[in-house]
């Protein structure tokens, strides 16, 4: 019968580390009493049932059944609740053979300890109250960054600051549905919804989570990287630049035209941002059927580039492929290919000389690159490229150099965007019913006008509030529960 992440706690185990041979390898357990279930597995079984939480112990882990030492080991104690899992929890370091870490985890099974499913460690950790939603997903985020920007964003949500920000949003939400819901039980009291909802106030809270769900722009780039097509007319040089970027020969290079019919792709980074590099098939007159669609592909992903690399032959000049895509993306890098020939021509005013041969060029090319990847990143985040503003501070009081506060945090998951969404559409309606009764009760409690729509108001901030609940964990179902942590590694 499979187990589930809602079932009662059992004493679990799992390699943390990647699979394979390697120097060391790392597994985890941890449960009710994992210390002293993992005891017996251990040559120095008074000293480790000893050990104060954070520490080490050295010894040997054994077979329980035959008595056999399996490898010298060092094994980390930590103790409830003051462990990563909040329950009593040991890792144990062992050489990387992978023989050896199936015994290990043969003879802890042996021992009473199941497999951990997916995440299994991280969500004992969120059950336990050591990590809300955001900074469990931030764990696994760190670990697939694809990137150092997706790395350093990972980490600034898994230090809490942004899970204070929503718990501090969810709080005010629940203490103006509090007076809501108190106006109703006492409809008769008299007061003024401008004193007790001020639209003002109730407003930039709305903009606050807003500009919050904008960073998702950022927090994609971040994570998925941005599409770097090159594209340009057939045998003039694609291929062997994809190779030189991504510093392997990937792609074939061949002076027979049509060598690529269709695209490939490779990842990379640069700046600290990854990028997908796409080479694709060469434009040529008269293609057969299959290189036609390799043709078509590529006309398709230039147009969809985040940022294309037009490559021109300097040996023979701008061709017609050349110039649909320039036509195609005017804001396309251009590289006068093949500098390196003694056919080649001058390079055209706004083109950079360019040798996929022998490297000339490229670093125009990575420093142009990285300055369109930078622009990239400053409309994902929405900063305007008005003059700087020697006044503008973001909310440390640091000096912000395009004249906004920048955005201090980024959400990184649809999940998040769209719960974020759902609070700000709610946060609206909200809105429209105070702007619609001018913010405020009737003053006269005789007056002959309907009585403001407390309960509808009520709804809406019912609703904003349980959409940041559902964001940090406070409020969760087990199906959202399931869906998050068995996309986690084995292990985490």
């Amino acid at each position: 019968m499979s187990r589930s992440y809602l079932d009662p706690p059992l004493l679990i185990a799992a390699l943390a580390t990647v699979p394979g041979t390697s120097a060391l390898a790392v597994i985890r357990a941890s449960g009710p009493a994992c210390i002293e279930g993992f005891a017996p597995c251990f040559s120095r079984p008074d000293a480790l049932l000893a050990a104060p939480g954070h520490s080490l112990v050295h010894g040997s882990f054994l077979d329980v059944a035959t008595g056999e030492k399996i490898d010298d080991v060092l094994v980390a104690v930590f103790r409830a609740p003051a462990s990563p899992t909040g329950e009593d929890q040991v890792e144990i370091s062992c050489h990387g053979s992978p023989v050896i870490i199936r015994r290990v985890l043969a003879v802890l099974e042996a021992a009473g300890f199941s497999t951990a499913l997916p995440g299994e460690f991280t969500f004992r950790a969120f059950a336990n109250g050591k990590q809300d939603l955001v900074g469990a997903e931030a764990i696994d985020e760190l670990v697939s960054a694809p990137g150092d920007a997706a790395r350093a964003e990972a980490i600034k949500r898994l230090g809490g600051g942004l899970s204070r920000r929503l718990e501090k949003a969810r709080s005010t939400m629940l203490g103006l549905l509090a007076e809501a819901e108190v106006r109703l039980d006492y409809a008769e009291e008299d007061g003024s919804p401008a004193d007790i909802f001020p639209i003002e106030p109730l407003q930039a809270f709305r903009d606050e989570l807003a500009s919050l769900a904008a960073t998702w722009s950022i927090g994609r780039l971040h994570r998925e990287g941005a599409r770097v097509v090159i594209a340009g007319s057939t045998n003039v040089g694609k291929s062997s630049l994809f190779n030189l970027l991504v510093r392997e020969e990937r792609a074939i290079v061949s002076p027979e035209p049509g060598t690529t019919r269709d695209w490939i792709e490779s990842d990379f980074e640069l700046a600290g941002l990854p990028l997908r590099l796409i080479d694709t098939a060469g434009i040529r007159e008269g293609p057969g059927h299959i290189e036609a669609l390799g043709m078509e592909r590529s006309r398709t992903l230039a147009e969809g580039a985040d940022i294309l690399l037009c490559l021109a032959d300097a040996t023979s000049g701008l061709g017609s492929g050349d110039e649909e895509f320039l036509r195609m993306r005017p804001d396309a890098i251009r590289l006068w290919n093949k500098v390196d020939s003694a056919a080649a021509l001058p390079a055209p005013p706004g083109w950079i000389a360019f040798s996929a041969l022998e490297g000339r060029g490229l670093p125009d090319l990575l420093s142009t690159l990285e300055g369109k990847l930078r622009e990239l990143e400053s409309r994902a985040r929405g900063w305007t490229e008005a003059a700087p503003d020697p006044h503008a501070t973001d909310e440390k009081g640091r000096a912000d150099e395009k004249g906004r506060a920048a955005a201090d945090f980024v959400v990184a998951r649809p999940r998040q965007k769209s719960l974020l969404d759902r609070a700000v559409a709610s946060l609206d309606e909200a809105l429209a019913i105070l702007e619609a009764w001018g913010g405020g009760f009737p003053s006269d409690s005789r007056s002959t006008a309907p009585a403001f729509p407390l309960d509808a108001l009520a709804l809406e901030l019912r609703d904003a509030a349980d959409a940041l609940g559902e964001l940090t964990g406070e409020i969760a179902s087990p199906e959202v529960l399931e869906a998050i942590f068995s996309g986690f590694c084995l292990g985490k």
